[in-house]
């Protein structure tokens, strides 16, 4: 029985330590709150959907301790709503018409992720409180940038006007996606590496995946079609929303063009050299790297592109 619930129980202790890091001040809160999920994540893949509720329930319980007033809240969006999502969806499986397992596919488990993602999008903006008048017409990217404005008041208060005006123009277009998109590429990272440490460990449920065999079903290129067209066409509200709508569910396909590059330089005696620059290439300039890499996903996925001999990344009808 201690087992039983030590476990889950101590992965709920290290997952509230590293989310309350970042506003402890410690010195790498950033990174460490970061990789908040992982515990949750890697104690889920192993013992289930039982052990990740209750390592959450645990490290949301600490947090209330901790940190008081609504701090739970950003915990459960953030570390604890991802986690059991992937948990979840990752340890579904079925058995084929040959009586061999068939793990629920990697794309599939990412478009819950982003799905998921979309919606925080909208329901931010439903909960959006009065809005000012008279900043660009007033409006939710108006309560943006004003609500920008006044934290770089507050944390940057040395900010030159013209440094000022540059932060804000980065910032406030696309600050709904810059948030949903975060908390994506959060829940990707630690699924991902919860799974790495898992199988090293020899403690994984189900094998790992075929990255490089990733497919994405058919209703995230419709979202995304609709997405930009809306943020073409639209005005006010209704239109920024779906121009952050887009870039968000870019970021499948995004991880589809990696897919993509993984497969095509498989083999190949330079593809360390390749991937070492493609992701240089990222971490540098990530903005305009990503765009070509999205694109080749869209291709790829237009096309239905299929690798030979595909097991690992599963198919999604």
């Amino acid at each position: 029985m201690t087992r039983s619930f030590g476990v889950p129980l101590a992965a709920g202790l290290v997952s509230s330590l590293l989310f309350l890091s970042l506003a402890k001040g410690f010195a790498a809160g950033m990174l460490l709150s970061y990789l908040a999920p992982l515990p949750l994540m890697m104690v889920g893949l192993y013992r289930g959907n039982g052990a990740v509720l209750l390592a959450g329930l645990a490290a949301a319980a600490a947090v209330a301790l901790t940190a008081g007033g609504f701090a739970p809240l950003p915990f459960a969006v953030v570390v604890l709503l991802p986690s059991l999502v992937v948990v979840r969806q990752a340890l579904l499986w079925r058995a084929n018409a040959d009586n061999n397992v068939e793990w629920y596919p990697p794309g599939l488990v990412l478009s819950w992720l982003t799905g998921i993602g979309l919606a925080l999008i909208a329901i931010g903006a439903l909960l959006i409180p009065d809005r000012p008048d008279g900043v660009e017409n007033g409006g939710l990217q108006a309560w943006v940038a004003d609500t920008i404005g006044r934290t770089l008041d507050m944390m940057a208060p040395d900010l030159t006007p013209g440094q000022r005006k540059s932060a804000s123009e980065w910032w406030v277009p696309f600050f709904p996606a810059m948030v949903a998109g975060s908390w994506l590429a959060m829940a990707v990272v630690n699924a991902v590496t919860a799974q790495g440490f898992l199988v090293r460990l020899g403690r994984n449920r189900r094998p790992t995946p075929s990255y490089r065999e990733l497919e994405l079903p058919l209703w995230l290129g419709v979202v995304l079609a609709a997405a930009m067209a809306t943020g073409a066409t639209a005005e006010g509200d209704l239109g920024y929303v779906a121009r952050s709508a887009v870039l968000v569910t870019l970021m499948p396909f995004g991880l589809l063009g990696l897919a993509a590059v993984h497969g095509w330089a498989a083999g190949r005696s330079n593809a360390r050299l390749i991937l070492a620059g493609l992701y240089g290439g990222l971490f540098l300039a990530s903005a305009w790297v990503f765009i070509p890499v999205a694109g080749l996903g869209l291709v790829r996925f237009m096309t239905r592109f299929r690798r030979a001999g595909s097991s690992g990344g599963g198919k999604e009808e």
